[in-house]
């Protein structure tokens, strides 16, 4: 392909390649898996003004979209009204950290958020850095909730380390 767009040296020409790639992902999604591309938030006349403007109401408003099904879009929007506002990106990677550190979550999505946050700290607080966190945001959410048993076997090893019992027995009458 560099060739036949006239490259005689594919060396030093970073763009020519990332274009190639970009345009084979996209045929590959698009004939092949059936995946259009999902929309950025806010762009194409998409206002995200319905949404809180404080920091702490926005992250209480993303755990929450994670708390429940099928939320995807609603923390894209979340996540995208967060970065527009300007609020700090750790403060947002504080809590996709959050969100998935209280789910029962697997590897894969251990590594998407740590995949996602490098990716993120290599493009900054960019137009592209945005677009892998709100990725980051609907991969959570499409995997969330879960069972969250983990958490309760820690609560359950923290009681025991305590003292505490695991079952007490009814108290009997006349003793």
């Amino acid at each position: 392909m560099v060739k036949r767009i006239g490259i005689a040296d594919p060396a030093g020409h970073a763009e020519a390649v990332r274009s190639i790639l970009h345009g084979a992902m996209a045929l590959y999604l698009a004939r092949y898996l059936n995946v259009p591309p999902a929309r950025i938030p806010g762009e194409g006349g998409d206002g995200l003004d319905d949404l809180p403007r404080d920091i702490e109401v926005l992250r209480a408003a993303l755990l929450d979209a994670f708390d429940r099904q099928r939320q995807i879009e609603l923390a894209a929007r979340l996540v995208a009204r967060h970065l527009s506002l300007g609020h700090p990106p750790r403060a947002l990677i504080a809590t996709l950290g959050r969100a998935l550190l209280r789910e029962d979550a697997g590897f894969h999505a251990h590594q998407m958020l740590e995949a996602g946050v490098r990716q993120f700290a290599e493009w900054g607080n960019t137009g592209e850095g945005w677009h892998i966190l709100i990725a980051v945001a609907r991969y959570l959410a499409a995997h969330s909730p879960t069972e969250r048993a983990a958490l309760q076997t820690a609560d359950i090893a923290r009681r025991l380390m305590r003292g505490g019992e695991l079952h007490q027995e009814a108290a009997t009458d006349g003793q």
